[in-house]
């Protein structure tokens, strides 16, 4: 076996590899220890794609080593050790930067599979064209160095805007971090958990908030985590009833819910805003788009918005916005109770 590659030094060669071995008809196992919340967010990404016409690709969530080893024809850690794995993420760097790495594995995938000429297959992959992603690439088929370089230069240009991104959105959430830290610290204080919903990849977004939370010792749990209970939710009384459902049997007045979303208009956390709201706890709102519906509800007490029309770019950004709300949480735990009531 060779040496695994790097998915954050070498996005174009990883995105190469990955449709190759797509088109060959293997599928990809993704294992992430001490983090599943990523390798489930990989793997939603490939098979529930959120850009119209692309194709869905088959992946799956290795929950053990000795399961990534044996139960995929393709392997992709997420992680400081490699091990056999043929494609690896380290884990030594930011949360918003691993979401960024497998964000931009899918989009090049995407893009090499509408070349199929070169990832290995005579026969078109399908899949309305890729140009709305890379819009200077045409369908040549001959030239692999040219393809690869435009997807470098593709690649960098995306890396660029995500992190200014990032930038301007911690800037402009400044004060409602502040007040959104100071919220979870008041409610801890007084005995009260976090409680995190979202769907699809914002649920995995979710369950990352949650585990970073219970890391700085803040009590935290994911209301997407469940999967048993979700589909119960979903098929007895519909999906929008999931997170508020759970917040009868979970929530209690002083607690905080926070909300992820890309779009900021999901049904099911407007109405679980709602409830908890009634029911007294606090609610923090992230969402893209502008901010989406998320704005205009009065259940919504804090709202963090990244300004941004891409759902893999808002991602990254919320990614960022977790990062600093927890830590923000957690200092302000740490620092006392008069150091909280400042930051309101």
């Amino acid at each position: 076996m060779t040496a695994a590659i790097d998915c954050g030094r070498d996005p174009v060669g990883a995105a190469m590899w990955l449709a190759r071995a797509f088109t060959a008809g293997r599928r990809l196992c993704v294992w992430a220890p001490g983090a599943p919340d990523h390798a489930h967010h990989v793997a939603v990404e490939f098979v529930h794609p959120v850009v119209a016409g692309t194709r869905p690709l088959a992946a799956t969530v290795a929950e053990s080593e000795v399961e990534a080893d044996i139960s995929a024809d393709a392997r992709l850690v997420i992680g400081a050790n490699a091990g056999a794995a043929d494609l690896f993420i380290s884990s030594d760097q930011t949360d918003t930067a691993i979401v960024l790495s497998y964000h931009l594995l899918w989009e090049l995938v995407q893009v090499a599979l509408e070349h199929p000429g070169l990832v290995g297959s005579a026969a078109s992959a399908g899949g309305d064209s890729t140009g709305f992603l890379y819009p200077f690439l045409d369908a040549a088929e001959e030239d692999e160095a040219s393809l690869r370089e435009s997807l470098r230069v593709s690649a960098g240009a995306k890396v660029q805007e995500s992190e200014a991104l990032a930038r301007e959105s911690l800037e402009s959430n400044r004060a409602t971090l502040v007040e959104s830290g100071a919220a979870i610290c008041r409610a801890v204080g007084a005995g009260g958990r976090v409680l995190t919903m979202g769907n699809g990849g914002s649920a995995t977004d979710a369950a990352r908030l949650a585990r970073v939370l219970r890391f700085r010792d803040i009590p935290a749990e994911s209301l997407s985590a469940d999967y048993a209970v979700a589909t119960a939710l979903a098929n007895d009384l519909g999906a929008e009833r999931i997170f508020s459902r759970q917040l009868d049997a979970f929530a209690r007045p002083g607690d905080v819910l926070v909300g992820c979303s890309t779009s900021g208009a999901s049904r099911n956390l407007l109405a679980a805003f709602d409830q908890a709201a009634t029911m007294g706890l606090a609610t923090v709102g992230i969402s893209g788009y502008g901010g989406g519906s998320f704005t205009g509800q009065a259940s919504v007490h804090h709202n963090l918005v990244v300004q941004s029309m891409s759902v893999h770019r808002i991602q990254e950004a919320q990614a960022a916005l977790m990062t600093s709300l927890c830590e923000r949480a957690a200092g302000l735990q740490g620092a006392g109770e008069q150091t909280v009531e400042r930051a309101r």
